[in-house]
């Protein structure tokens, strides 16, 4: 486990405008608290707290803060919490937790995955990866930085456990045993729908039920009106010859 140095100044005044003008000097207000002590605010430089948190422990590193209070004191501590901002996500705030290197501590490891699942390579399968660490108890000095996971023989349709990772015999597993870690899935396939407006057309042909001017989106035309026969013209009566007069 890495082990890094680090000094801290003992912080007066908790006020938000106090800790904003720290913070635009390049300062990270944070707290030191453990077992049998009074919380204390600190400050730390915001450049050296990255240097010490950029490690291949990550947030596991073991780091021996010194504290200036007037007199200088040394404590092993770990970091139990980091607070970042919305939107540069630069370290805003951080909480520091003394430890005794005799005494077990819980840790978050990560996992680290290698091989390729030879379902995935063979059968055109996926993997899916439902646990990314795990959390473990050990001492402080033996603290694994990462654990690796070997899922070069997960075919498709095989899960990996967690009681499947293979720890040294000074750790002990914390997560559930019974939690799974990565899992061989063939793809859903998503299923053609033709489009329903390609076949109206031929349901109204067969139907009647629209005329094709409508199904066009154009104004059906009137049906012609039947003629009416016309009726004979009446013959005209002959006119009565006027009788001649004798």
């Amino acid at each position: 486990m890495e082990r890094v140095s680090l000094e801290a100044k003992r912080r007066d005044g908790t006020g938000t405008n106090r800790v904003r003008k720290l913070r635009l000097q390049g300062l990270v207000p944070a707290v030191v608290y453990g077992r049998g002590r009074e919380p204390m605010p600190v400050i730390v430089e915001g450049k050296a707290l990255r240097a010490s948190l950029h490690t291949h422990a990550g947030l596991n590193v073991l780091i021996d803060l010194s504290i200036v209070d007037g007199s200088r004191s040394a404590e092993t501590v770990m970091v139990r919490e980091i607070q970042r901002g919305m939107f540069k996500r630069d370290i805003i705030h951080v909480d520091f937790h003394t430890i005794d290197l005799a005494e077990k501590v819980e840790a978050h490891v990560p996992l680290v995955f290698t091989g390729q699942a030879k379902g995935v390579v063979d059968d055109g399968g996926v993997l899916e990866i439902q646990l990314r660490e795990v959390v473990v108890e050990c001492l402080p000095t033996q603290i694994p930085e990462s654990i690796e996971i070997d899922i070069s023989a997960l075919g498709v349709g095989d899960s990996l456990h967690v009681s499947d990772i293979k720890l040294p015999s000074e750790v002990t597993l914390v997560t559930s045993a019974e939690g799974a870690v990565a899992t061989v899935v063939m793809p859903k396939e998503i299923e053609e729908v033709a489009p329903a407006a390609a076949a109206a057309p031929e349901a109204a042909a067969v139907e009647g039920a629209v005329p094709e001017a409508a199904a066009e989106g154009k104004p059906a035309e009137k049906a012609a009106e039947p003629v009416k026969a016309e009726k004979p013209e009446k013959p005209e009566k002959p006119e009565k010859k006027e009788k001649e007069k004798e």
